[in-house]
């Protein structure tokens, strides 16, 4: 009797790979739809650096302001990458920078040479870049792109979700990021990233034009629950002043 599983299996193994491929496509298309609402790759690619000044305010679960702190970030994209991030805490000045190279700490007139602490740092600088160049560098590098449909945020607004992850899938550590876009200007409305033991809701609440590139201005961040389901508000975010060039 002939046996048809070889032909079974192959059929399941081309329809699994058809779906992700339609799956991607449709993510990759509605991020080049979102980049061009946001001022377009030229633009985006044309910027030398920008500088912000961002505030933020952090809560408890009980609505407590936590923290409040003004920081002024610097941002180098060419020729090679440097950041330097400035603030004031309990009347001491704090500098952090990268300068393409190394990682060097300031509190007062000291620097921090710890390699762990500054390693950390590193990290902070890392991420305050990352969530500003949202959606210019969705497509850059070996992301896992995958259109997750039409959903509705925790705050009510109906959206087009796109699941993100950077690095290896498999490794249990991976942030896992899903974009939400405005289904009808393309807009980034949002993000969820999944972080460790929480998850974060973060929601663009209006933006600012400069330099033809619409950046964020002011943005929520809540902590909620595997379900969806808002637990509390956990920051809220300004950004002004920023200098592009």
């Amino acid at each position: 009797m002939k046996s048809y599983f070889p032909f079974v299996f192959l059929l399941f193994v081309y329809s699994l790979t058809s779906c992700k491929t339609r799956s991607e496509n449709k993510a990759i298309e509605i991020i080049e739809k979102s980049i061009e609402s946001h001022g377009g790759s030229k633009s985006w690619e044309d910027i030398t650096s920008f500088s912000l000044e961002k505030e933020t305010w952090l809560y408890d679960e009980n609505g407590e302001i936590e923290s409040h702190l003004i920081q002024f970030l610097e941002f180098r994209q060419k020729p090679f990458f440097e950041t330097k991030m400035t603030w004031e805490k309990d009347s001491v000045k704090h500098k952090l920078v990268y300068d393409g190279l190394k990682t060097r700490y300031y509190m007062g007139e000291n620097e921090i040479l710890n390699e762990g602490f500054l390693n950390q740092q590193k990290k902070v600088l890392d991420a305050a870049y990352y969530v500003l160049t949202k959606p210019f560098d969705l497509l850059d590098g070996n992301k896992q792109l995958t259109y997750e449909g039409q959903k509705i945020l925790p705050t009510g607004e109906e959206v087009l979700s796109i699941n993100v992850i950077d690095e290896d899938s498999k490794d249990p550590k991976v942030d896992i990021w899903s974009y939400y876009f405005d289904p009808v200007t393309s807009v980034l409305l949002g993000y969820k990233v999944k972080t460790g033991e929480h998850i974060s809701f973060v929601k663009n609440i209006y933006f600012k034009s400069d330099h033809k590139i619409i950046f964020p201005a002011s943005r929520e961040s809540y902590r909620i629950n595997d379900a969806g389901l808002i637990q509390f508000k956990r920051a809220d975010y300004e950004f002004r002043n920023y200098v592009v060039k």
